[in-house]
Order: structure tokens, then sequence, then C-alpha cells
């Protein structure tokens, strides 16, 4: 009896040091959060009237950004000349997600939903003068890219040898390992969750020519999707090699932006 009383009063002990840690570590958890959006209040207040703020992750290496959504978003931007500015974090929306944007005091997520608002917001119709049909093959090849190419360009990046995905980061050798970690953990379950994950390399391989033929021939205009892609970059982002940290051979230095 004494012996399970004791046993009793040394487990309540060490229940209660266990659950004093755990309750400081939240409170300091809560206090760091409070901080951060007390910060972000203050920032948010600087920010200028009918301007875009695009909160995106930093610069990437030869492009814009590692993700393709900020260089959509601010692509989106420089084409419908609407004024922006950058500000690169790591901190997401409400909804976990990046790119987003802060509108004279309003947060918009997602990339689509932020172009959607600014088209209603600012009345902006860069696909006017199309026919509802050319606009609803559009809408679906987008679909394609977003909802299904990228998926395949994730499963590339991360279901296997990550040799190549960590050395596009543009991050030291130290952060380098522990974000590509982390996100390699998030996105394999994301894909496994989605249905790219449960395919084999050769069966992904296939679905992804299949989809960049079917871009190729949507937009016969130009000779191939290289093409195109060049040509919006010399047309929408002249300062392409003071937006990335390792500038092409010949360009100007990069520079990273604050």
């Amino acid at each position: 009896m004494d012996l399970a009383v004791k046993l009793y009063e040394d487990n309540s002990c060490k229940l209660k040091y266990v659950s004093g840690v755990l309750v400081g570590a939240a409170l300091v958890v809560v206090a760091v959060k409070r901080y951060r959006k007390y910060k972000y209040d203050q920032k948010r207040q600087n920010y200028p009237r009918d301007t875009v703020v695009l909160h995106q992750i930093g610069r990437g290496k030869a492009i814009p950004s590692v993700s393709p959504f900020p260089i959509k978003l601010e692509t989106f931007l420089r084409m419908a000349k609407i004024p922006f500015i950058n500000e690169h974090t790591h901190q997401p929306s409400s909804k976990g997600k990046t790119p987003w944007m802060t509108y004279n005091g309003e947060d918009v997520d997602d990339s689509q939903m932020c172009i959607d608002f600014l088209n209603k917001k600012l009345g902006v119709d860069m696909n006017k003068h199309l026919s509802l049909e050319q606009k609803s093959i559009g809408h679906a090849f987008r679909i394609l890219v977003e909802d299904h190419l990228y998926w395949t360009m994730a499963y590339v990046a991360y279901a296997g040898d990550l040799t190549a995905t960590r050395s596009v980061m543009p991050y030291d050798p130290l952060t380098n390992m522990f974000l590509v970690r982390a996100w390699t953990k998030v996105i394999r379950k994301q894909l496994w969750c989605q249905g790219m994950g449960r395919h084999t390399v050769e069966q992904v391989n296939h679905l992804i020519k299949s989809d960049l033929m079917a871009l190729s021939v949507f937009l016969e205009e130009f000779p191939n999707l290289k093409d195109y892609v060049y040509r919006v970059r010399e047309t929408f982002w002249p300062d392409w090699n003071e937006c990335i940290l390792e500038p092409e051979q010949g360009g100007t230095r990069g520079k990273k932006e604050k």
C-alpha cells in the first residue's frame, strides 16, 4: 500500500512537471503569435493606398520565385499595370496559403481569387476581347495547368530524389535542409491524397508530356512553350535579372528585395 502511494506521488510530481512545461510552451507560442500580429498590424498601417501589397516568399536563384503562383500573380499585376509592392515573407494567409495580398486594408488569398478580386474591384478585364467559347477554353487550360500539371511538377520535385530540389532553393545549407525536409513531408502527403502520388514515375512522365503537348497545340501561334515563356518574360519582366538571386551570364547582378 505504501509503495503504491509512493509511486502515485512520484508520477504525480512528474505529471505536474510535464504539464507545467507544456503550459509554459503553449503560453510562449501564444505570446509569439500575438507579438507577430501586433507587428504586422503596425506594418499594415503604413501600406500605401490603392496599391497591392503582394505577400510572397523570397526570390529564387534563377526565377523570381520557386513557386509558380507568386510569378502568376505578379505577372498579372504587371500586365494589368496595377500598382504593387512586394513583401517577401514566409507568413501565410489566414487560410495557410501563399501568395496572398492586401489591398486597402483587405486581405485576399489564393492567386486566382486575388486576380478575380482585382478584376471586380478595379474593373480590369484582359479577356474582354475573347468570345464566350474562348474564355471557356482558357478557363479549362488554366485548370489543367494549376490543378493537374502542377501536381506532376510537385511529384517530380518532392516524390523522389531531392538533390535537384535542394539545388534551386535560395537558402543557406542548414535552412535548406530543414525546410525541404518539412515541405517534402507535407507535399508527399498531399500528393497521396490528391492521387498523383499513387502513380509510378513512368506514369507521371506520360501525364506531363500529354499536358505539355496539349498546351503547345493550344498556343499554336508559338513554335513551342519555351518561346511563349520567353515572350512573356521579355514583355512584362524587363527587370528579370534584378528579380533573381543568380542572374544569367551577362546580366545585371541580381538584388534581394526587402
